[in-house]
């Protein structure tokens, strides 16, 4: 059954990329007004120490949490303990709707060395992932509220996951993926209704570049480059290098949670650099070597894929049933 699912997902899906990538070259400017200010207000409430078990760690997570509901999603919080007491949060538009696009990253925080806790900030560990998907989601709240509403059986989820790093202070221990664990053997929300898990992490180095990691989602990744070109050509984008490359990068993936999707037939988009920013676990990881032409950039390439997709669902409904009737 399993199999069956997955595959309609994988042919669902690429089927709606041909879709995306035909509109994407001919649809007509569409400007979306940034929100510099939200983004570093975000960015500061999140700048700070959020190992599990620590008081950053729970002002962050009710932060969020708040956050979500100021715009408008119904929260939801998973409460749940396994070797540590974690919580995942999830806001979701069209909590009922029958497909979701989950934008996903992680809140918490490796923890650190004892003299170190104090400015072991882990702004490109996560910080700015989730400032980002905040970000987005504030500037398309006209959107989501006018147009979104009304798709019956499209959904948009913000999941944020705890549990992400190693309860361990050394750096080289590997991710435990604990909260993305639990959110899919809980099917917090069931496989067949995921129809893409986009998941950021380790945004806001410097030269960084993003590539396609799975075939399945290569259409999407495409539709993205194209849009951060057609931004570019419209002036829209601050002065930075090319943030999405054409490139296949099968075999050369981080660690992160959306690798759990990706093995259950989830399709998967990891928007995440090739290589690990050099600050990570390191008290340099913080606001003052960010990047931020790449954050900015990045912002307002997310901002329109994410239109994109979600403006775009409807061509699919009849595909959606027909494929239906080839599977049954």
């Amino acid at each position: 059954m399993l199999g069956r699912i997955a595959l309609a997902l994988s042919v669902l899906y690429v089927a709606l990329n041909t879709v995306l990538l035909r509109w994407a070259a001919q649809e007509p400017r569409l400007i979306y007004f940034d929100d510099e200010e939200h983004f570093n207000a975000t960015l500061a409430k999140l700048l700070r120490p959020r190992y599990v078990g620590s008081a950053g760690h729970s002002a962050v997570r009710d932060f969020i949490a708040e956050e979500l509901e100021r715009l408008g999603f119904i929260v939801t919080r998973d409460d749940f303990q396994e070797g540590a007491n974690f919580t995942n949060l999830a806001g979701f538009w069209n909590v009922d709707a029958d497909n979701f696009m989950m934008l996903t990253c992680h809140y918490d925080s490796k923890i650190p060395k004892d003299w170190n806790k104090e400015v072991f900030l882990s702004a490109t560990e996560g910080a700015v992932s989730c400032g980002i998907l905040l970000n987005v989601a504030k500037a398309l709240g006209g959107f989501l509220a006018e147009k979104l509403h009304k798709k019956s059986d499209l959904g948009l989820a913000l999941i944020f996951f705890d549990g992400h790093s190693s309860l361990s202070s050394d750096p080289l221990d590997e991710a435990r993926l604990i909260g993305s664990a639990h959110f899919m053997d809980t099917e917090f929300i069931p496989i067949e209704k995921m129809a893409v898990a986009v998941t950021l992490s380790y945004i806001g180095a410097p030269s960084q570049t993003y590539a396609s990691h799975f075939e399945v989602t290569d259409d999407l990744h495409n539709m993205i480059a194209d849009v951060e070109l057609l931004l570019k050509k419209s002036g829209q984008l601050t002065d930075c290098h090319v943030l999405f490359e054409k490139k296949k990068r099968y075999d050369n993936d981080l660690l992160d949670d959306h690798i759990l999707f990706s093995e259950l037939g989830v399709p998967v988009l990891h928007v995440a650099p090739q290589e690990v920013p050099k600050v990570l676990y390191t008290a340099a990881d913080n606001a003052e070597n960010l990047h931020w032409p790449t954050i900015r950039n990045m912002i307002k390439i997310l901002r329109r894929s994410v239109h994109d997709f979600l403006e775009q669902w409807d061509f699919m409904s009849i595909m959606r049933i027909r494929l239906f009737y080839i599977l049954i």
